[in-house]
Order: structure tokens, then sequence, then C-alpha cells
């Protein structure tokens, strides 16, 4: 039923997401004893929420241009149960800020398949990245995405593999001289907070939503990138890129200092790609339903443990 749902893609698809996003929300903050009338936090759940729907728009926006999912409304469907998971995202402003911002980054790292203004988008993709690093600095890493997406779409020359650190380092270069010129500054502007506890992921409201994400990934993965890799079109070499952006994913929630789930919005956009895709190529439509469905069980149940 929900395959059949979100099997196309029209504005009422969106308003329901819209709708299920501020339901999350109101959810998270009553569960977390925060909900108030109080200005200020008000003003913040407009922000979060105004964050969170330009995320949608532009994960779709993203995988619709660069024919990464077909046209449909699974990739939609995917990232909110992911966000219902690890609901614990919408107590962090700051995370899904740098979200939004490496989504451009990718925005333009996706789209180096096309010979057009390849320099352009290295740069500016450098340059997502190096903003969204001042704000979590263990973003840099994708500067590897950045790199490895130059060399599989075969775009490869000395001068490529330098424009995205180069981008890279202009908004932290800005960063620094206003920090310089209001007395703020310290060789230490960047600061990598780490957090190799892993104690807080015994809590099944953590635990339910990790487990659930490692299997359904191990399965898609194992699952699907034989066949991929089996046929010699141009998908084959956005496989391997998101398969090297979830790699680099992990590792950045690895040394996350809040372990509350939060820290799991790094792989999100890999992991819906993978799942869409999976979707997309299963020719039982009962075995969609199951894996959906499965989803859906995880999210509301985490809400209820």
């Amino acid at each position: 039923m929900l395959a059949n749902f979100f099997n196309k893609s029209t504005p009422f698809h969106t308003l329901v997401i819209v709708l299920f996003v501020l339901l999350i929300m109101l959810i998270v903050a009553f569960q977390a004893d925060i909900l108030s009338f109080n200005p200020s936090f008000l003003l913040k759940e407009i922000a979060i929420f105004l964050l969170l729907i330009g995320s949608f728009f532009m994960v779709h926006f993203i995988n619709f241009k660069n024919k990464l999912v077909k046209e449909n409304a699974y990739d939609l469907l995917i990232f909110l149960i992911l966000i219902a998971l690890f609901h614990n995202i919408t107590l962090h402003i700051n995370l899904i800020l740098t979200h939004l911002i490496l989504l451009f980054a990718f925005r333009r790292i996706y789209s180096l398949r096309s010979p057009k203004n390849v320099r352009e988008k290295i740069f500016e993709s450098g340059l997502y990245i190096g903003l969204a690093t001042i704000f979590y600095p263990f973003s840099m890493l994708y500067l590897i995405l950045c790199i490895a997406a130059v060399l599989i779409f075969e775009r490869r020359t000395i001068r490529n593999i330098f424009i995205p650190i180069v981008g890279f380092m202009v908004p932290l270069f800005l960063y620094g001289t206003y920090l310089f010129l209001t007395d703020q500054f310290s060789p230490d502007f960047i600061v990598f907070n780490t957090n190799f506890s892993y104690s807080a992921y015994n809590n099944f409201t953590i635990l339910i939503p990790i487990t659930l994400l490692i299997t359904l990934l191990l399965w898609t993965i194992f699952s699907s990138t034989v066949k991929v890799l089996a046929v010699n079109n141009e998908f084959k070499s956005f496989w391997i890129l998101v398969l090297v952006h979830l790699a680099l994913s992990i590792f950045i929630s690895i040394p996350a200092p809040i372990k509350d789930g939060s820290e799991f919005i790094f792989l999100f956009f890999p992991s819906l790609v993978l799942f869409t895709n999976y979707l997309q190529m299963a020719t039982d439509h009962w075995f969609k339903e199951v894996f959906i469905y499965l989803m859906v069980a995880g999210a509301i149940a985490v809400f209820l443990v």
C-alpha cells in the first residue's frame, strides 16, 4: 500500500511529508519536555522545521537532477522514516544546518557526471564543505568524496584535484579573518570535539534504529551491488560514488561528540539513495511493502520504548 502510494511524486506527497515532519517535531518536543510557547523556543523550532523541509527539497532535487532515482517519492518517504528513527536530530539545529549545507556540496559533486562547468562545480563543492566544516569540523572528510567524484567521472587533472581544496579554504580564511578582526581568534578556532564512548547505544531508542539501519544497508548493498556493477552504464559510477559517500559518512559519525543518534544524519543521503534504488529494482511487490513497513515499524517502536 505504501509502496504504491509513494510510487509517484506529486505536490500531495510533499504535503504529507511536511505534515509528518511537523508531527515528529511535536512528539519529540513533548517527550523531551521542552514543548513551550516561549518566543525563543518557537523561533528555534520554526528554523529547524524550515531547515528540514529545505533538506527534503534539496534531497529530491539532487536525486532527480542527477537521475540517482526514478520519478517517485520513495526518497522522500525514506528520508522521513530515517528522521523518525533518529528523531533526536530535531533537537540539534547545528547538525541540521550542517547537513543542509553539505547537501549543496553533494548537489555539485554528483553533477560532475556532466562535462559542463566542471571546475566551477568542484570549486563550489569545496566551498560548501569548508562552510560546513565551520559548524561541524569532521565535515572536511567530504573533500575525499569530491576528489573521488573527480576520479570516478574521469575529470582527473592535477588542477581539478587542487581546486576543491582552494574552495574549501575560502570560508575558513574568511571566518578566521572575522575572528581576528573581532579579537576572538585563536590557532585552534576549528575544534575537533570527539567522543568514543558508545554506552549510550545500549538504550533501545538508539539501538533499534542503528540495528535496523545497518541490517537494511548490508542487505541492500550485498543484494544490489553485483547487479549494478554487472551493467556497463553510467549508473555504475554513481553507485560506486554513493558507496564511497556512505563509507565517509560512517567515519564522520564514529567520533561524534554527541551520541544520541543525531550523528547518523550524515548517513541519510547515501542510505536513502541505496534504499530507493533497491525498491526500484525489486520485482516482488510484497517485498517492497515488507521493506517499507519494517522501517515504519522501527520508527514507531522508537517512540514507544
